[in-house]
């Protein structure tokens, strides 16, 4: 596309065909000539590689509803579906479906239209909205934040269902878990951490993260999630 704003205006950039759409509805973007195209290096019919379908392709977006699932949202913040999305899985491959389709469509030029900034507070999902459950006879179910177990056959313990469901929650941000843990400590890099007097009876997904606070890094597993957490507050101020 070519850039209208910004540093780069005048300049044909090569982005993902979502981050296209979006820039030409915002209007500071417009589609490039072929021979614009070519005159800035970039290939006419570039080579596309298969996405992974494990994860939510950049631009997407999903939201929870108030009656369960996910609505789907594409870069221009348009809902892809009519009726929720029953789980993340279901929506991701919903996503990639919309993508391939959308690859091999022509964009049309725009005029420039100018969208009403929301004030309205997006809902954002986090690794606390999914819930943990021990069962009876051993192990642990994962349910998404909509309610939809992650697996049917239960987790071993609480520290791999943790694990699961960081990875299940990485993914429904469009990233991999390495992304998200580098994302989430660059969040935090500088804060200080509250411990509240009761955090043994916090979440074992609340202590870990209250861990990974202190910490600067992920930890391993719960075990060593209360021992970070204890040789915090024990240290000398």
């Amino acid at each position: 596309m070519k850039q209208l704003v910004g540093r780069l205006a005048g300049q044909v950039i090569d982005v993902p065909f979502s981050a296209t759409e979006a820039a030409q509805i915002n209007g500071t973007a417009v589609r490039a000539t072929d021979d614009e195209v070519l005159a800035a290096g970039h290939a006419l019919n570039p080579e596309i590689v298969p996405a992974d379908r494990m994860t939510l392709p950049a631009g997407y977006s999903l939201e929870p509803t108030e009656v369960g699932g996910f609505d789907l949202f594409d870069a221009a913040r348009l809902r892809l579906n009519q009726e929720p999305h029953p789980n993340i899985a279901d929506a991701i491959s919903a996503a990639h479906d919309h993508l391939a389709a959308s690859v091999l469509v022509p964009v049309c030029d725009v005029g420039f239209v100018q969208l009403p900034t929301s004030t309205a507070q997006i809902p954002t999902i986090t690794l606390d909205d999914y819930r943990f459950d021990e069962l009876d006879e051993g192990g642990f179910l994962v349910f998404d934040p909509a309610g939809v177990p992650i697996q049917e056959e239960a987790f071993e313990n609480e520290d791999v269902a943790y694990d699961v469901a960081r990875e299940h929650f990485a993914a429904s941000r469009g990233k991999t878990l390495e992304e998200l843990d580098a994302e989430e400590a660059a969040a935090g890099a500088g804060d200080l951490a509250t411990v509240p007097e009761d955090w043994r009876s916090l979440h074992h997904t609340q202590r870990r993260a209250l861990a990974q606070k202190i910490k600067g890094e992920p930890v391993a597993n719960t075990a060593e999630a209360d021992e970070v957490i204890e040789e915090y507050v024990t240290r000398p101020r």
